[in-house]
């Protein structure tokens, strides 16, 4: 009968052992080695995952809305906050120590030549149903017909029957005297406005429930 060194049989069974819980382990978010896999509720969860049954949530748009703060924002505490660079929109709820952000939105802002101004303002006011006086299109009234898709009301065709029909811009909230606000509009991956704060459908009747006429606004590059 051979016998087999103690060493040997160490050996054999260190590796059987390691094969066994290497294989049915995983790591946790610390580093740390946790044998099986780890629990459903501390599985790492994908950053910034968008909630698909939110209310607020589009396919094409960032929007971040935090729903459990949300109540707690109001009229009274809320403050708007404008990023040109990052195309960004975000509101505050203050007066609790720490400002805490409750809502972010992609949006799209002014073209060059049309840029969005920068600064410190306030909402000077709110209109559910706004129409622009300045931007627009051209028909012809009798026939219907568009004459200029993309027009001014400044600058009419040569068409005698040629009628200016405002841009829609529902929800809106002005800025500036001269005719900078925040509305609903289309809010691509660039600015693309003709200086207004376009912000997407789901989420700009929200913000108009949560601001008031005199709500700060900073607009930063």
């Amino acid at each position: 009968m051979k016998l087999v060194p103690r060493a040997g049989i160490l050996c054999a069974v260190f590796a059987l052992l390691s094969s066994v819980l290497l294989s049915s382990c995983t790591v946790s978010e610390t580093g740390q080695l946790v044998l099986g896999p780890l629990p459903a509720e501390t599985a790492k969860k994908p950053a910034n995952t968008p909630d698909t049954k939110s209310p607020y949530y589009s396919s094409t748009q960032y929007i971040s809305v935090n729903e459990k703060a949300l109540p707690s924002l109001n009229q009274s505490n809320s403050r708007v906050e404008v990023d040109l660079g990052s195309q960004r929109a975000r509101v505050y709820r203050t007066g609790q120590g720490k400002d805490l952000l409750v809502i972010e939105t992609q949006i799209s802002t002014g073209k060059q030549g049309h840029n969005t101004p920068s600064g410190s303002f306030r909402f000077l006011e709110k209109t559910v149903d706004k129409k622009s006086n300045l931007y627009g299109k051209w028909v012809d009234s009798k026939t219907g017909e568009t004459l200029i898709s993309d027009g001014d009301s400044r600058e009419p065709p040569s068409s005698p029957h040629a009628s200016f029909r405002g841009a829609p811009m529902p929800y809106w909230m002005r800025i500036t005297p001269g005719g900078v606000g925040m509305h609903i509009g289309y809010v691509p991956n660039y600015p693309a406005s003709h200086g207004c704060i376009r912000v997407p459908k789901q989420v700009q009747p929200l913000i108009y429930s949560k601001v008031r006429v005199g709500t700060p606004v900073t607009i930063t590059h």
